[in-house]
């Protein structure tokens, strides 16, 4: 990379024409136009919408696609380390991957867990060596004295250097037209680290006579995060220029320095339309349907969920969760495949790269996408931040203390919101403010206690905090629809509000969820609200989370994928589509956990995988049980909502077709999954399984799901 020493600290200067949102200069057009994209400077090589190979950048869990950048790798993973006590040196001897091989050296980063605590190793550059066809790393780690019973293990990844030419990149011509803008973020991997000051620049080209539209200088000291950036091209109107993106490190203190531009993508100003809305989808982790006074609940759990989508919008009655944990349910959503379908069917697989998702169908079709989660089984490393121009994970500061994240979430989303008003958006919100343990503010301390000094139960004790984090999300939720309002938004913009599965409290003898497929964890909330959504319009016909991809694509005027399990429920929703299309669908639902929590938290073995089928209100649900046959569990929901009353030992013969479509659910979801490569020319879709970052490891401890 270059390094420019001018004679003193250079500062960077905004040229005239430059509006910079941190400089509070005009930042887009009137509220009667929006910004629609041009040309996106990082883009999908073919046609069609998959972005797994488009190189990213995370900057304080915030991801990005970037114009060039290192593609990060895991090169230990969980190595175990024999009892020793003692001082010592553990010395690291990884294979590099394939990708690697010509890379000279790597930043590595190692990490040691000593019993429950993490040691972080300052990054170091390491030369790599060539041994044969591949290329390995001599890596030393220094670890404390510590008793020989306490376990260490051992992780690292690595950057590779020079393999990416980061000090310039130049775009292709570009005939600019009217009333432009060019939107970037600029930022520095791992600043915080110590690295040297850097100067960016652009420069609008034509043929080799250039002009600086663009000067900056990147402090890490004034800070780590992305600084995101809007420059008028009002001047080049009408001319065809390249542009070519330079950086200059200003001096040679650090070892290494990796500057990233982000997004860079040019807009134009269009007319607003009407019938072009904006879509936000929230999904609020393990909230169950009837736990909302809007779907019954006799507790005001959440006054303005009631307002403004029980009386304001479209509430679904029976929503089918795809699946009892996190990953799959959101999964589905994402791609409109029951999991055993997509593969991902636990936190520690990826979405198959070769199955395009929600954020990438939307973000191929020209809209900006973003997506602000709490992380945990919702990560990059499990493929749902494919798409999203920005990712941002919300990860606790003290993550064995959950306060709870909803404020922080959706304040970021606010954020994002103000950044990006002028555009056509896709935004996606996730928050396990309600999941267990549950830690609902003080100021709810004294919401939903009952009467009398009788002592109540501790799964008792458990709802009612569970009750008032639905009732912390709620008070969140209100907040961020006045600054959709402020912001002019609220008129032009579909909200969604749905969940991965619901929670149990000892109705079927089990806590939380993961286990059994009853109504209290399988059964979610779905509402809309927005422009064109029905006020006050309940809906009874039972949908699923499959149907949410195709619901979106509709909104945003987009076709779904011929392999979709789902159908858009926007004709249910507006009352364009009788009920009746819909009454006769068999709607699936699964677990393949194998424990499970009994009361007194009291972690049980649960039979695995298990399989539910819904159709209209009849609903069977089956079981291994246990010498290789199979369980099963017949309900009617309608006249028995609570599931007291199994109806199989009397009416197993009625049962015939339920069973028949849960014996070969499988076998039909394979198929479905083989004809995806077959259809699509993108290969058969390939599991992979998901290596954990430090961090996300902590966060899926405090949520209970590791040991």
């Amino acid at each position: 990379m270059r390094t420019r020493r001018p004679g003193g600290r250079v500062r960077g200067a905004l040229f005239a024409g430059i509006a910079a949102l941190a400089a509070g200069c005009e930042s887009g057009p009137g509220d009667d136009a929006i910004l629609r994209p041009v040309r996106r400077f990082v883009e999908v090589a073919q046609d069609g919408a998959l972005t797994g190979d488009l190189p990213v950048a995370t900057i304080q869990d915030d991801t990005r696609f970037a114009l060039a950048a290192p593609r990060e790798q895991v090169v230990v993973w969980s190595e175990a380390l024999p009892p020793h006590s003692g001082e010592r040196i553990v010395k690291l001897r990884p294979v590099l991957p394939e990708d690697f091989a010509q890379a000279r050296s790597v930043v590595v980063l190692a990490n040691a867990k000593i019993g429950s605590k993490w040691i972080h190793r300052p990054p170091e550059v390491v030369p790599t060596v060539r041994r044969g066809r591949s290329s390995t790393l001599r890596v030393e780690f220094p670890l404390p004295d510590v008793p020989a019973s306490t376990k260490v293990t051992v992780t690292a990844t690595a950057f590779p250097l020079g393999l990416v030419e980061l000090a310039e990149r130049r775009t292709d011509p570009l005939a600019i037209p009217d009333r432009a803008w060019l939107d970037f973020a600029i930022g520095l991997l791992m600043a915080q680290w110590g690295h040297d000051p850097v100067e960016f620049s652009i420069d609008a080209c034509e043929s080799e006579r250039c002009e600086r539209i663009f000067d900056e200088v990147f402090d890490p000291a004034d800070g780590e995060a992305w600084r995101d950036r809007r420059l008028s091209l009002a001047q080049l109107a009408g001319q065809t220029r390249h542009f070519r993106f330079r950086v200059f490190r200003l001096a040679e203190e650090a070892p290494f320095s990796l500057p990233i531009w982000a997004n860079p993508t040019v807009y134009a100003e269009a007319p607003q339309r009407e019938d072009a809305p904006n879509v936000i989808l929230l999904s609020v982790d393990t909230l169950r349907a009837d736990h909302l006074e809007t779907y019954g609940y006799a507790r005001q759990t959440a006054p303005f969920i009631e307002e403004r989508f029980g009386r304001g919008g479209t509430l679904f009655e029976n929503t089918v969760a795809a699946a009892t944990i996190t990953t799959p349910s959101h999964a589905s959503m994402f791609t409109s495949l029951q999991p055993a379908a997509h593969g991902t069917t636990d936190g520690m697989k990826a979405i198959p790269r070769q199955i395009p998702t929600l954020p990438e169908w939307i973000r191929a079709a020209g809209i900006d996408t973003a997506g602000i989660t709490e992380d945990g089984w919702l990560g990059i490393r499990q493929g749902f931040g494919r798409g999203f121009e920005v990712f941002e994970e919300n990860k606790s500061s003290d993550i064995m203390s959950p306060t709870g994240q909803v404020d922080l979430t959706f304040a970021k989303a606010a954020a994002w919101l103000e950044r990006n008003r002028h555009k056509r958006f896709f935004l996606f919100l996730h928050t396990f403010q309600v999941h267990s343990p549950y830690a609902p503010p003080p100021r709810h301390a004294d919401l939903f206690r009952e009467g009398g000094g009788e002592p109540r139960p501790s799964h008792l004790r458990s709802m009612d905090d569970y009750d008032r984090e639905i009732r912390t999300t709620d008070d969140e939720l209100r907040r961020l629809f006045a600054t959709l309002r402020e912001l002019g938004l609220d008129s032009r913009t579909i909200f969604i509000l749905t969940a991965d599965h619901g929670e149990a409290f000892l109705e079927h003898g089990l806590l939380e969820h993961g286990g059994r497929l009853h109504e209290e964890v399988v059964r979610v909330p779905l509402l809309l609200t927005g422009p064109g959504i029905p006020a006050g319009r309940r809906v009874a016909t039972p949908v699923a989370h499959v149907d949410l991809l195709p619901t979106i694509l509709e909104l945003f005027g987009l076709p779904a994928p011929a392999w979709s399990e789902g159908r858009s429920l926007v004709g249910l929703a507006t009352g364009r589509d009788a009920d009746s299309a819909f009454t006769d669908r068999a709607l699936f639902s699964e677990t393949r956990t194998s424990t499970a929590l009994a009361a007194e938290q009291r972690l049980i073995a649960f039979p695995a995988p298990s399989f539910m089928v819904r159709r209209g209100s009849r609903k069977l649900l089956r079981y291994p049980d246990g010498s290789g046959g199979f369980r099963y569990e017949l309900y009617d929901v309608d006249s028995d909502p609570a599931e007291r009353h199994d109806l199989y030992p009397k009416q197993a013969e009625s049962a015939a077709d339920l069973r028949a479509l849960l014996d070969g659910y499988e076998a039909r979801s394979e198929a479905r999954r083989a004809g995806i490569g077959d259809s699509s020319r993108l290969g058969a879709p390939q599991t992979e399984s998901v290596p954990l970052d430090p961090a996300q490891e902590e966060k899926l401890r405090a949520l209970g799901y590791l040991e």
